[in-house]
């Protein structure tokens, strides 16, 4: 009952809308599902969303582990990512739009003259 009650003040206060059962899932299972969607939503959830996708995979934040599924997808809104840096906010709206930015070192051309002094 102390559970419902802590969870009443998202719920209005409404105990009769408090979920009376709940399902844990580990990490080991989600992470043997096809495929994992990620919400993550609020300025008050930014940093968990830099920590799950711009640092790599860290025993402190569980979140990074799924860095290493083949089909996750982390869905945020625009409040979210107020911790990513510019460029992952850029790269990430160009995945949505399909059409992946080239890396600036990529477009340039390296010459080498082929001679070297003795």
């Amino acid at each position: 009952m102390d559970t419902i009650l802590a969870n009443a003040k998202y719920f209005d206060g409404d105990l009769s809308k408090v979920p009376t059962m709940a399902l844990t899932v580990g990490v080991g299972t989600v992470m043997d599902a096809r495929e994992v969607m990620i919400l993550i939503t609020g300025a008050h959830k930014a940093f968990a969303l830099y920590k799950a996708i711009e640092e790599g995979v860290n025993h402190m934040w569980t979140v990074s582990a799924f860095q290493q599924h083949p089909r996750t997808i982390f869905v945020c809104d625009e409040d979210a990512t107020l911790e990513l840096r510019v460029k992952t906010v850029k790269y990430f709206k160009a995945l949505k739009r399909g059409t992946v930015p080239t890396p600036a070192y990529s477009q340039r051309t390296c010459t080498h003259s082929g001679t070297t002094d003795s």
